[in-house]
């Protein structure tokens, strides 16, 4: 009998003791991200890009930390360079995810896009005016003409990332 009292009790207080330390964190929770690394499109290798998560995101309450400064962020990107016929670079960075203090993975939306002037209309005005009246041979290269390459330097600040579901984290 001494044992099963024993055991409802630790079985109590374990319970009331783990439900006491989670804290919520809501879908839509804003989430400063910072870019750590240069990003071009005008280089043609691959590119590593990482980010951090620039301030500590705290639960309702602003009571615990739930996801702390500098945490890694998992990014997904798709860097274009600028083509002929006027088409213009660009870069589109996703913030995916990242880890709570409790080490549960946290699913993030937003991320950054940002794209060079094209310069489709210079290109086709020039390539097919030039080429189909004065200058027959020398006009189709203007067909060549490349769109703007654009960039994102290290330490931009990504403002609207926002937590993507509901989560309970287990903080200290």
């Amino acid at each position: 009998m001494k044992r099963l009292l024993l055991l409802l009790t630790v079985l109590f207080v374990g319970l009331n003791a783990s439900a006491a330390q989670k804290y919520e964190l809501p879908n839509g929770q804003s989430v400063a991200v910072r870019i750590t690394s240069d990003v071009t499109s005008k280089s043609k290798s691959q590119q590593t890009v990482t980010a951090i998560v620039e301030r500590d995101v705290y639960d309702l309450k602003h009571e615990k930390v739930l996801i702390r400064r500098g945490t890694p962020i998992t990014l997904a990107t798709q860097i274009q360079r600028a083509k002929g016929m006027g088409k213009a670079g660009y870069i589109n960075i996703n913030c995916l995810s990242t880890t709570a203090v409790d080490g549960q993975t946290i699913y993030l939306l937003g991320g950054l896009n940002v794209e060079g002037d094209d310069k489709k209309g210079a290109a086709l005005g020039c390539g097919l005016g030039l080429g189909l009246t004065v200058l027959f041979p020398v006009g189709f290269f203007c067909f060549c003409i490349q769109g703007e390459n654009v960039s994102v330097p290290a330490n931009t600040m990504i403002n609207n990332v926002v937590v993507n579901e509901r989560y309970f984290v287990v903080a200290e």
